[in-house]
């Protein structure tokens, strides 16, 4: 069985290294930062998370993710005090939540930098990924802000010498290839206390810049992103928040992913998402105190290959740094 699992990965990793150019994760909600620069510096302290994916555990060479990700606000220095105090208790799971401590906030424009480095591993491809990004929010209503975004970096594919695998040594898989890549991404993110809507493309460089002149290597291609979510308050502590993601990268057809949270007291939610034909998953995530945050996903496959494994595991640490509460 061993041997038919690993004889499948390398069958389907040519469809693999398509399908999962851009990371697959299940926890964007909380880290849309991941898929949209224009997140960046969108919360009022230094917002740093560190996320692990296993996608279809137990099956040999299946994808793994590692990233780090950190983006933060370019602050007033008048005006840093104040931002620090109403930022307490501020919550993770929805960007933009209601107002803090009861005090509504000045809405004012600011800038935000960040960054992010995350390595894929599928079999013997792996991915390498760093960018940095900036933001400009712009409030439009005393309630709206509408936050333009871009980031740059570079992107290193790998697939390593493995002549174990083909009998054959002049194939691809046994000579193994590297090709380095820049990468540009830019978005758009209109937030408010309970609503936010964005559109982000990624890969925009694709391989215009960067042509193929490596024999089987993994040519980019530009991936799109749009996502909305709405908070509604059913008591003072308890609110469901439904959101919905769809993506595209040509030539495959568009994807959606739905999903329902529900949040307590600003600090322990649950909920649900369903990958249209891939998976469902189970997800649930806690305010430690006011600098850490804990969450997980679960994912059990609907789709052929999806089914034959464990699952799919992630795990996500949140760190608020300069956060001011005590």
């Amino acid at each position: 069985m061993k041997q038919l699992l690993l004889l499948t990965s390398f069958l389907v990793l040519p469809f693999l290294l398509f399908a999962q150019q851009k990371t697959q994760y299940s926890q964007y909600m909380i880290n849309n930062y991941l898929l949209n620069p224009a997140l960046t510096g969108i919360e009022q302290y230094a917002d740093v998370k560190i996320g692990y994916r296993n996608q279809w555990a137990g099956i040999k060479g299946a994808p793994t993710t590692t990233y780090l990700s950190g983006h933060f606000q370019l602050k007033d220095k008048k005006r840093s005090k104040r931002s620090r105090t109403l930022s307490r208790n501020k919550p993770v799971a929805f960007a933009a939540e209601a107002p803090m401590n009861g005090v509504q906030r000045r809405l004012k424009p600011h800038h935000g930098l960040g960054g992010v480095v995350l390595r894929d591993r599928i079999g013997s491809f792996s991915r390498t990924e760093a960018s940095a990004s900036y933001a400009y929010h712009l409030p439009l209503a005393s309630d709206l802000t509408l936050a333009t975004g871009v980031s740059a970096g570079i992107i290193s594919q790998t697939l390593r010498p493995d002549p174990s695998v083909f009998a054959n040594p002049t194939d691809n898989a046994a000579i193994g290839w590297n090709k380095m890549s820049p990468n540009l991404a830019t978005g758009a993110w209109l937030y408010a206390e309970n609503f936010y809507a964005g559109a982000a493309a990624t890969q925009l460089f694709a391989n215009v810049t960067a042509p193929d002149n490596q024999a089987g290597a993994n040519p980019l291609r530009s991936h799109y992103f749009i996502t909305t979510a709405y908070k509604y308050a059913v008591t003072p502590n308890l609110a469901i928040i439904p959101s919905v993601l769809l993506k595209w990268v040509k030539p495959a057809p568009v994807s959606v992913d739905c999903n329902l949270r529900v949040l307590y007291n600003d600090k322990l939610w649950a909920g649900f998402s369903y990958r249209q034909q891939d998976s469902f998953i189970l997800l649930a995530g806690l305010t430690l105190n006011h600098a850490f945050d804990l969450s997980y996903a679960y994912d059990f496959g609907v789709s052929s290959l999806s089914s034959t494994s464990a699952g799919s595991h992630e795990i996500v640490l949140g760190l608020r740094l300069q956060n001011g509460s005590k």
